[in-house]
Formats: C-alpha cells, structure tokens, sequence
C-alpha cells in the first residue's frame, strides 16, 4: 500500500508537518510505502503557479518537474493525506493551487476512489480548523475520493485531524493523527 503526504504548509518542519509525520510513521510501521511533498515547493516550481484554466481540456502547460512527479505519484497511490494551516478560516493558498492544478487529474479520474485524510492546524482553539478541512474536503471530493475521518474500529471520532499550534501540545490531535492512520490502513485493508 501507497500512501502520499502533501503538506500545504510553507514549512517542512511546522504544525502540520508534525502531524502528517504521525500519520506517515504510523502506517509505514503497518508496513505501507509513503512519500511527502510539500506544496509551496511544488507549486513554486510550476512555470505558473496558479490555475488559470488556458484551455479545456488542460494542457498542462503551467505545470513544472515536481508537480508532474507529484501527479505521477497520485497514480499509483492507495491513499493521500493532505494537511494545512488555518489561512483566513480556510487552507493555504499553496495547497488550494496545488488542487486548483488537478484539472486534468480529475478529468482522467486519477484520484476516483482513492482514500483521502485532512488534517489542518490552526493558531487558536477556535481558529477555523473545521473550515479549512471542510475546503480540502471539498477538493478531494470533486476528485472523487473516499474520505476518512479519524475514527477507527472501536473509536468514534471527527472528520479528520483539527489542531491548536502549537500541535506537539496537542494530545488531543496527536491521538487523533495515530486513529486517522489506522482508520486509512483499516479501509485499504478492506479493499
């Protein structure tokens, strides 16, 4: 099993790469293959670093080396796991170009069915995590995918992982990060 991290985050070491990292370890030790990339980075490499739909259907001619790489991966994965900061009560705008560029991606069905797991971070304890997992939410169902939550088998739980920065304090999130893993490993087991 293929498991792919997207960190929307500018900070490969930050709230939301600590997360993801919990997720990633946690089914690399249920024995899965998992990739991180980062989103500014990937989108900073792109010839134009946002969507401004040039033709229909998408021609690809904005993308760069990594966001062709990060598609290619999108292929053979089982499962993405995308996480965010709270930016204005919604996701980065790095993560939100990077769906933006998934026109041709949707169009070809390469994320149909996939599982797909949010979590964002936020600097208050209302700051609009549930908002910004709403939006990625949103994205990953125009492209189809499955999403889980973070309950698992004997675990309720909520519609992804919502954390207050700093996010290495947050028990709360850090269990949630640990259930959002198995919920993923559990549903591909299924299939």
């Amino acid at each position: 099993m293929k498991i792919i991290g997207i960190n929307g985050s500018h900070k490969n070491d930050g709230n939301c790469a600590f997360l993801l990292d919990i997720v990633l370890s946690d089914l690399e030790k249920m024995g899965c293959e998992t990739k991180t990339y980062n989103a500014t980075q990937v989108i900073s490499d792109c010839k134009i670093p946002f969507c401004i739909s040039c033709s229909s259907p998408c021609n690809k001619s904005c993308y760069g080396e990594k966001l062709k790489e990060v598609f290619e991966e999108f292929k053979t994965a089982d499962a993405v796991v995308f996480a965010s900061p709270v930016y204005f009560g919604s996701m980065s705008g790095q993560l939100k170009c990077l769906f933006d560029k998934t026109r041709d991606v949707r169009a070809n069905n390469v994320l149909l069915g996939k599982i797909g797991l949010g979590i964002t971070c936020g600097a208050s304890k209302y700051g609009g995590q549930e908002k910004a997992l709403d939006a990625i939410h949103n994205c990953m169902l125009v492209n189809g995918m499955t999403i889980v939550g973070s309950s698992s088998t004997n675990l309720a739980g909520h519609m992804g992982i919502c954390a207050q920065a700093p996010s290495c304090d947050d028990e709360f999130a850090i269990s949630r990060a640990h259930s959002g893993a198995k919920r993923i490993f559990e549903q591909l087991c299924k299939r």
